[in-house]
């Protein structure tokens, strides 16, 4: 019987990304936080944009290990105004 793998959702992508930049721990989210950030509609505004972009954006409105989604979205909305 093959093992079921699981395929993280572009959501999941974000949360991965927003703990990379701001050096949280994935292990240290409980289900209910995990499930909250992933419920915040940035999330979904976040995930249709490319992993360069968020990336880039990011590092310009990220203040040392904060990184609020709306700050990033913001960013995010800026960048894709210029294009």
């Amino acid at each position: 019987m093959p093992i079921a793998q699981h395929t993280r959702s572009r959501a999941d992508e974000v949360l991965a990304l927003w703990c990379e930049f701001t050096r949280t721990d994935p292990a240290a989210l409980d289900a209910g936080d995990r499930l909250a950030f992933l419920r915040r509609p940035q999330v979904e505004a976040l995930a249709g944009t490319p992993d360069a972009v968020l990336r880039d954006v990011a590092e310009r409105v990220r203040r040392g290990r904060s990184l609020p989604l709306e700050r990033w979205l913001a960013g995010v909305r800026v960048v894709r105004a210029g294009r």
